[in-house]
């Protein structure tokens, strides 16, 4: 789970609900036909804009901002350096059944194309245009959740003035103050509703986003240097320039080691060893 979301989404709850609470009248910022009209309007207006699949394809997208990736960039770099050594000693047709161990599937894709022998240029224009394809899908639903920020505040400002002019359709002394309470309510509930849900989720994709290209950016990177046969090493010194500098192995560790990467566990390479044995 991605912890910090969850903190942001508890704490920024319990601060707009501590400050109702302490404020004393919980039951003035409790308004049904507000809510109705923010929320179900901007639900109507993301209908009215998005196709329905993208839409219930968001929704799947918000998941995602609270669970971490499954497949981590130094996993994928030490798969890589893997296949890079096994191709230097077995060839690339003999990596063909160590294909169904590879986790991410984008690598797998990218191997499997090197595999079948298609010339470095087709296996880089394919695999980019994967990564084109889901750019296109990722800003859809970022754009779904930015529209939704766009049009909260603004069903909140036209409730707020349904508002005034039902209160003003019957004016009266007493009824001023509650009637203006109400109205401004609805403004409330768009604008919290905006930048505490719509607009975080928005910016949160974005970065999701920018770090799966990064990956598979790195993956395309990683197959094409596979298929070119270079260095082990100078393919893994490569790749761990798409990482941070914090996520990077210790240089030393990686030299006393020498290079030995984690294999991947194929059950025909445990046979082998036990044959050679």
């Amino acid at each position: 789970m991605d912890i910090g979301t969850i903190i942001g989404c508890v704490l920024g709850g319990l601060l707009i609900f501590g400050a109702v609470l302490f404020g004393g009248a919980e039951g003035a910022f409790w308004n049904t036909p507000s809510l109705l009209i923010v929320f179900g309007c901007t639900a109507a207006a993301v209908l009215i804009a998005f196709p329905l699949k993208p839409i219930l394809r968001s929704f799947a997208a918000v998941r995602k901002c609270f669970v971490n990736p499954k497949i981590r960039p130094q996993e994928i770099v030490d798969q890589v350096v893997f296949f890079a050594e096994s191709a230097r000693r077995e060839g690339l047709l003999a990596q063909e059944r160590r294909l169904e161990s590879v986790r991410d599937p984008f690598l797998a894709e990218g191997l499997n194309l090197v595999v079948d022998g298609l010339p470095p240029a087709t296996v880089e224009n394919i695999l980019t245009a994967d990564i084109e394809a889901m750019q296109q899908r990722h800003q859809q639903t970022r754009n779904i959740f930015l529209h939704c920020g766009r049009c909260a505040p603004a069903f909140g400002m036209i409730g707020t003035l349904i508002g005034l002019v039902l209160m003003l359709s019957s004016l009266e002394t007493n009824t001023v103050g509650p009637g203006m309470a109400i109205a401004i309510l609805t403004t409330l509930y768009g604008v919290v509703s905006a930048h505490l849900c719509f607009l975080p989720i928005a910016e949160k994709l974005k970065q999701l986003h920018e770090a799966e290209v990064r990956l598979k950016m790195m993956i395309v990177r990683g197959v094409l240097a596979i298929q070119s046969g270079e260095h082990p090493r100078i393919i893994q010194q490569k790749l761990l320039t798409f990482l941070p500098p914090s996520e990077r192995p210790d240089e030393r560790i990686a030299k006393s080691h020498e290079m030995q990467t984690i294999p991947l566990p194929v059950v025909n390479d445990v046979e082998e060893r036990k044959q050679a044995a």
